[in-house]
């Protein structure tokens, strides 16, 4: 349950209750907000406060940050505070001239983030799935995998014109081990990029990363392979690309969600240099990925005013099909150049 903002500050003889205080009047004094009447971010600081108290209790100093604890109309508030032990041994004085937050008007700032349900998400695992009981029904029925045979990526088939090849394999897979990790990655990262995107624009950033893959594999090695691991890569880059174009709104968090980011790329690239596993495919479909998403994804900024905020979208959805145009025909451009250099 979160208490009532006001009655922390009841008691002026408690170091910690001085320095919620002081914190609600910088705050106020600084951005001209009632940071009091927002409980999301009372409970932040609250917390905040009692777990530097104990962690006071083994060091001398620690830090109190609150990335994006509120926002006004320019910009997200980030608030950072250095505490030492000496400053709960005394009571912290209020900011000069603080604006008293119990006689404020509530300001309680609101952003409404985008909120697209993941029909794309759900219809591609769904269909993947259906797609791999048929291929087990022709495996048990006719003794092979009648639809890997006519899908999956093969170099001298596509060479020989079945092109097709450099797209269903993102919809085939090798076994239910192989389906299972792939799909709930596309279920991990595809809800949240489809929410972030818009269905549409997901899709085009799910099957340009998708055929991306199959061309660096198509053009870097010989082996066969399938699977949507190439689309997924895709997605791992374009959230790279949309935190680091959204820094700003971040604030501190950026670049521990970006070293994230990085960090399951890296592992999981390692984890492609197992024999059997086409790597190529992989940083095909990453790359895939950060140049759709750096041109064409969303790019989000606040407007209106407290407590009515909202992320609009500055890029409309014509200049994400006018970017899925061009790498489409980039990529038609590669595979027809790449065909007649080996024909």
């Amino acid at each position: 349950m979160i208490q009532d903002p006001l009655a922390v500050s009841s008691d002026k003889n408690n170091p910690t209750d001085s320095l919620v205080s002081h914190i609600y009047a910088e705050i106020s004094q600084k951005y001209s907000l009632d940071i009091s009447q927002d409980p999301v971010a009372v409970e932040r600081i609250q917390e905040a406060v009692e777990k530097a108290r104990l962690e006071l209790e083994g060091t001398s100093q620690v830090e109190i940050n609150l990335p994006y604890i509120s926002a006004t109309g320019s910009g997200p508030i980030h608030y950072r505070l250095v505490l030492t032990t000496a400053d709960l041994d005394r009571s912290i004085p209020d900011t000069k001239d603080p604006v008293p937050v119990r006689d404020q008007p509530s300001t309680r700032t609101k952003i409404n983030l985008p909120d697209s349900k993941p029909f794309v998400t759900i219809s591609l695992i769904v269909i993947t799935g259906l797609v791999y009981i048929l291929q087990l029904i022709t495996t048990y029925s006719m003794g092979y995998d009648l639809l890997a045979l006519l899908g999956y990526k093969n170099n001298e088939l596509i060479l020989a014109g079945q092109y097709w090849r450099l797209v269903t394999p993102v919809f085939l897979h090798g076994s239910i081990l192989h389906l299972g990790f792939n799909m709930y990655a596309l279920y991990i990262l595809g809800r949240r990029m489809e929410k972030l995107y818009g269905s549409i624009r997901f899709l085009g950033l799910y099957l340009i990363a998708g055929i991306s893959g199959n061309l660096f594999s198509f053009l870097l090695t010989q082996s066969p392979s399938l699977g949507s691991s190439t689309a997924v890569f895709g997605l791992l880059g374009a959230e790279g690309i949309f935190i680091y174009q959204h820094r700003n709104l971040f604030g501190d968090q950026f670049r521990t969600a970006l070293r994230q980011i990085i960090q399951v790329a890296g592992v999981n690239l390692l984890i492609g240099l197992s024999p059997g596993i086409d790597n190529w495919g992989h940083i095909g479909g990453l790359l895939g990925g950060i140049a759709f998403s750096w041109f064409g994804g969303p790019l989000f900024e606040i407007i209106g005013s407290p407590p009515n905020l909202k992320l609009s979208n500055t890029r409309p959805d014509q200049r994400a099909a006018v970017v899925f145009v061009i790498s489409l025909l980039v990529l038609i451009g590669l595979i027809v150049l790449i065909i007649r250099s080996r024909i």
